[in-house]
């Protein structure tokens, strides 16, 4: 068995987190997020949420982990990514087209 790893949700979030999960206007995704540390504020394993909430366990540890780090607003921001890869410079464009003009006999 893993281990457990219990989180105390204060009435104060637990209010607000209610408060998303019934608002219309929040988005799916916080809901999701809003209903797994609800439950696992009730003192369910991670695999007992993961199988309410229709998720992996891994999931249901990374958004409790959030919790306890950065509470609910750390709920409703998705994580910073490093950004992507640079577009390609007009000189490496040309090369390539460059390249595919050869003709091979």
């Amino acid at each position: 068995m893993g281990k457990i790893e219990r989180i105390e949700v204060p009435a104060a979030d637990r209010d607000r987190l209610e408060s998303l999960v019934g608002d219309r206007n929040t988005s799916q995704k916080v809901v999701w997020r809003a209903r797994i540390v609800l439950l696992a504020g009730e003192g369910l394993r991670a695999t007992e949420v993961a199988g309410r909430v229709g998720t992996s366990t891994l999931t249901v540890r990374r958004w409790r982990r959030r919790y306890a780090q950065a509470g609910v607003d750390g709920l409703l921001k998705d994580a910073t990514r490093p950004p992507g890869r640079k577009p390609l410079t007009a000189a490496v464009i040309q090369r390539v087209v460059d390249m595919t003009e050869v003709v091979w006999t």
